[in-house]
């Protein structure tokens, strides 16, 4: 799905003081999380109001109501099968799961929400969607570009990626992480790309530079027994405290391994992946319950969570063998946890699928 860019003038049109009003409400610290305002995004609790989108059937001439849904699904490890064939059938069935959902009141929307940024979410050739959610919440595109609203939403929380990596390269001259051997995704991947959100930090540590503690031994870095080593912890946590001390205001996500690479990494960043889909349900007034994220990582907890950390009723489909993001998501009640033997892509179908059958069975009369 190409986007088009989106000129200035698409911009809200506020003033000076009145954009500096809207971002000093958009903040709200939460242990070390920052996250929108309860008034910028409604906790789940009957504010919602019920919507619903008119569909006229030209053949009939019959307008009916439509509700909407939405499904956004991770890539790596999630959407994307290394087997072709299963990855093929998961393109093919959305699109035919969203012709039937219209056909019995639901209007499904879908859309990528990945660590990618927009180019190489592209380059996997997906199927056309309604949204792109790049750089783990980064960037929101919809068909009609980059969403204008949130790039000033995230100007409010001081965080700029240099200065993480600066802070990142002052702690390694320390004897604690001398020996650390640490990149950039976009160094790791040989695509400058992944690194050009300023409002996001994703660093990676080399596993074999770790010097492992007492008790700690390899096999933790393997993905399905994976537990942080504490050197990377410590150096995660010294590079947020300096940050913090310096008046940045950000998320710092979990410690998880690199998809099928020797290296382990976490994010920082203005914003995450839970917040993007928080920004979504207030701008297109959706209620909990009608909102279907899929994902396999630890960074992907934060979208089956609302912005307190908490169960708000909304749908989840979990792929995978990352043992955080399945500890999370037993807790989560409308959560399909699919077998970590089982193909991702078939899995997230079929757990769309249910899901969307559900919503299907509540609205029809």
């Amino acid at each position: 799905m190409k986007m088009q860019a989106v000129t200035q003038a698409t911009r809200a049109a506020q003033s000076a003081p009145q954009r500096r009003t809207a971002r000093a409400e958009a903040k709200e610290s939460f242990g070390d999380q920052v996250h929108l305002s309860p008034s910028q995004c409604k906790a789940a609790s009957g504010q919602w109001a019920q919507v619903q989108r008119a569909n006229y059937d030209a053949a009939s001439g019959v307008t009916r109501s439509l509700v909407p849904v939405l499904f956004l699904s991770d890539l790596d490890g999630t959407w994307l099968s290394p087997n072709a064939e299963n990855r093929k059938t998961l393109d093919q069935g959305v699109l035919e799961l969203k012709e039937e959902a219209r056909e019995k009141g639901v209007d499904l929307q879908f859309g990528y929400i990945s660590a990618r940024p927009l180019e190489r979410i592209e380059q996997e050739n997906l199927p056309e969607s309604d949204w792109s959610i790049a750089n783990n919440g980064g960037y929101i595109y919809s068909t009609e570009g980059k969403d204008a609203v949130w790039e000033d939403r995230k100007q409010a929380f001081g965080f700029q990626a240099n200065r993480a990596f600066e802070i990142a390269q002052e702690l390694l001259k320390s004897p604690k992480f001398a020996g650390l051997e640490v990149s950039s995704v976009g160094k790791v991947v040989g695509n400058p790309a992944a690194d050009a959100c300023p409002e996001s930090a994703s660093l990676c540590i080399l596993n074999s530079s770790v010097r492992l503690g007492r008790g700690e031994s390899k096999d933790q870095l393997e993905s399905e027994h994976f537990t942080a080593p504490s050197q990377v912890q410590a150096f995660a946590d010294a590079i947020s405290k300096k940050l913090r001390k310096e008046g940045a205001e950000f998320q710092q996500s979990p410690i998880y391994p690199y998809h099928g690479k020797p290296y382990v990494m976490f994010d920082l960043a203005s914003v995450n992946k839970g917040d993007a889909i928080a920004y979504l349900q207030e701008k297109e007034n959706l209620t909990p319950d009608r909102i279907i994220i899929a994902g396999d990582g630890g960074n992907d907890i934060s979208m089956m969570l609302d912005q307190q950390g908490k169960d708000d009723g909304r749908r989840a489909i979990v792929v995978g063998e990352n043992a955080k993001l399945r500890s999370a998501a037993a807790s989560v009640s409308r959560a399909i946890i699919q077998s970590p033997e089982q193909d991702c892509s078939l899995g997230v179908l079929a757990g769309l699928r249910q899901h969307v059958e559900e919503i299907i069975a509540q609205v029809q009369p």
